[in-house]
């Protein structure tokens, strides 16, 4: 490491030498502030510098010495070069911590030492205009040198795009071989060494989205530079003048940085993002790939509560993101559906597994639980046909999108959502829970005197970015707990709020992009932040509600940080819960009533029919990693104190309900204690309050499994 030696002591810097200075210590740069530019004319006058040539003098420790000394060394230089040499000397202004005047190349002193603020004052002398790395210039290309400032092409770096700009005049020395003297053989003070890491910088943001500027020890660099005899001692003053041809040091310069850059000291942020291109390099990008396609039902189709439905106000969809990072890959559909039972995504895994081979939890099937959709859930007036297509839909877009992946870059972020959603349990003051329901007018004209408190809702808005190298996105994911159930008194075909808010995501980018969005801990949530219990329960309420969580959606996704390095994993708990007993005494004895809450003749479905011959709910608990977001499925509509105990484990958690499976609202203690609709006695109502233990326990142990502790 060079080490600066005070003025104040004689044999360093001589302030008025009377005899000839010894020779310099080749070991060590002797240099400082009030250094004596006599020692450097006889330098000068003792080694020719080559006539007609193109010469950058950089002294930036020179001091004035005696009267006249800066006058013979330019007279030196100018005789050397002769009429058709052209001299360079950098004259840039980088200080910083206090407000500058505007540049003015005319009037703005350099701060590049002494010499430079005395060359940039000669006659004939023409300045760059930039107002941290100019250069002054004499000869016969100074005109043609400095006028590359004003039309320099942007090379991003610290002092902004055009200080070393593509053109500048550090590009024409660099193409024009220009000879290259560096007074005091100090590489931590030449303007060369921030040349060089800008261009290195500039050439490496192919592999990241953001590159940090190299910093490191510029000595180190320079050693090498001369230990390869790219730079050059002077025999009679080897440690006062280093010379070199800039086009072959910057080449050399660049191919050290590549091979060599981890020796020279980096700092601690650049070495972090070396060890991130360095995995890029090794393992690739991450591979990403989007589709969608309709599945909307034949007209007319029965809902899931018997009702009919006769038109269409939006195709419904299944939407598919693939992932893969060269050791594991992940496919997640969604599907604009109130859910779908376990056999269906069994099947869809199935097919997925055959074509793909990935195991089943690799793939999550999942439902935004949108109200205005075919039945689908095993209320009994399902169409297998329209089932079985489903099947081979979500199948083939999982497939057509691990087809068509790109390298990509991943990222996410977390906001509070804003409005949007309401709990809709109320606790009244006697301690009993009411829920405040569309369909039962009474629960909207609650006396405020009688309420005593409203449930929680999660505000937590997760969104995921998916991004091309070219910043292009790819796919997008949300995750927002809340029902879409506006639509409830429209008889056409949509996928409400959250289909809405997908179509409007998705038409922003275009129509190559695909966006998902899931539903989180929405089983005890409405969307009555933005409109009244009552109503209007029509579609175009529903839109205008999706283009209000489509705002959002599109905020956060602009200001997602994607990562170039995204690690997946996946893993899933297949559990067993209770089934209530008044539930099956329903199902089985209580046909009549049945009839009587749907429309239309009613039956049990086979989904239904296997949960009550079995006595037992068999599904599964599936959890993805995303780098360091953690996606939980759970198989239904999940409450939000039950998701509050999940992420606790971890805050990096967004949970996906609805996911391989619909076994209806999972009861937790509490709310079975408190009542209200999600633990009430009807169809959707099937598990026990253990499920709560048992679900959350094992969504706790696949993020222990994946993530460690």
């Amino acid at each position: 490491m060079l080490q600066r030696r005070p003025c104040n002591q004689p044999s360093a810097c001589p302030l008025h030498p009377v005899t000839p200075s010894p020779p310099f210590d080749s070991s060590e740069a002797i240099w400082c502030a009030g250094f004596m530019p006599e020692a450097l004319l006889q330098c000068l006058s003792e080694r020719a510098v080559a006539s007609e040539a193109l010469l950058v003098f950089e002294a930036p420790h020179l001091g004035p010495g005696i009267a006249g000394s800066f006058e013979q060394i330019l007279g030196i230089l100018l005789e050397r070069l002769g009429p058709k040499g052209t001299l360079v000397v950098p004259t840039c202004t980088p200080k910083e911590g206090l407000p500058k005047d505007p540049f003015d190349p005319a009037l703005s002193p350099s701060e590049a030492g002494s010499f430079s603020e005395f060359f940039r004052r000669q006659p004939g002398v023409l300045r760059s205009h930039n107002p941290t790395h100019s250069v002054a210039a004499l000869g016969p290309l100074a005109a043609h040198i400095c006028a590359g400032h004003r039309t320099a092409a942007p090379r991003p770096g610290p002092w902004g795009d055009a200080a070393f700009g593509i053109g500048s005049p550090w590009d024409f020395l660099s193409e024009h071989g220009a000879a290259w003297l560096l007074v005091g053989a100090d590489w931590s003070a030449s303007f060369f060494i921030d040349y060089l890491r800008t261009l290195y910088h500039h050439q490496e943001l192919r592999w990241t989205k953001q590159t940090a500027f190299p910093e490191f020890d510029p000595t180190l660099l320079g050693r090498d530079l001369q230990n390869r005899r790219i730079a050059k001692t002077w025999p009679s003053c080897p440690g006062l003048l280093l010379s070199f041809d800039t086009r072959e040091a910057v080449q050399t310069g660049l191919n050290l940085l590549e091979t060599t850059v981890h020796k020279l000291a980096p700092s601690r942020q650049f070495k972090r993002w070396l060890a991130i291109r360095d995995r890029v390099k090794k393992e690739g990008y991450l591979r990403a790939g989007a589709a969608k396609a309709v599945i909307t039902p034949p007209i007319p189709s029965s809902r899931w509560d018997g009702k009919p439905l006769t038109g269409i106000y939006r195709d419904l969809h299944v939407r598919s993101l693939f992932l893969s990072d060269g050791k594991t890959s992940l496919a997640v559909a969604l599907f604009d559906l109130l859910g779908v039972s376990r056999s269906i995504a069994d099947r869809i895994r199935r097919a997925v597994a055959a074509s793909l081979r990935l195991p089943p939890e690799q793939v999550m099937i999942a439902c935004t639980h949108a109200h205005s959709t075919p039945d689908t859930v095993g209320s009994g007036f399902e169409n297998p046909d329209y089932l079985s297509s489903l099947v081979r839909t979500a199948s083939d877009t999982i497939e057509r999108a691990a087809r068509n992946t790109r390298s990509s870059r991943l990222g996410w972020r977390k906001t509070r959502v804003r409005d949007i959603a309401r709990s809709r349990r109320v606790k009244l003051k006697t301690g009993r829970v009411f829920t405040v329901r569309y369909s039962v007018p009474s629960t909207w004209r609650v006396s405020a005197d009688a309420i005593s408190d409203r449930g929680d809702i999660d505000p937590d808005l997760t969104v995921i970015r998916i991004e091309d190298l070219d910043g292009g996105l790819i796919a997008g994911l949300s995750n927002f707990g809340c029902h879409p159930s506006i639509a409830l008194a429209s008889e056409q075909v949509s996928g409400d709020w959250s289909g809405e808010a997908m179509q409007a995501v998705e038409e922003v980018f275009g129509e190559e992009t695909v966006f998902l969005a899931t539903n989180g801990t929405g089983g005890d949530v409405d969307p009555t932040g933005e409109i009244d219990p009552w109503g209007p329960r029509d579609q175009a309420a529903a839109a205008r509600v999706g283009r209000i969580f489509a705002s959002q959606v599109l905020e956060l996704l602009e200001r997602v940080e994607v990562q170039d390095v995204t690690a997946l994993a996946a893993a899933r708990r297949l559990v067993e819960l209770p089934v209530r007993e008044d539930w099956l005494s329903l199902v089985e004895k209580e046909q009549a009533r049945m009839c009587q809450e749907f429309a239309g003749q009613w039956e049990l479905s086979d989904s239904i029919k296997e949960t009550v011959v079995r006595r037992r709910i068999e599904t599964e608990v599936q959890a993805l990693r995303l780098g360091k977001l953690a996606l939980i499925g759970l198989p239904g509509e999940v409450l939000v104190e039950m998701g509050q105990k999940i992420k606790a484990g971890n805050r990096h958690t967004a949970i996906i309900e609805l996911a391989n499976d619909d076994i209806g609202y999972i009861p937790t203690h509490q709310a079975s204690a408190e009542g209200g609709y999600e633990v009430g006695r009807h169809l959707w109502g099937r598990a026990t309050p253990a499920a709560e233990e048992i679900l959350v326990a094992a969504a706790r142990n696949l993020i222990q499994e994946l993530f460690g502790s």
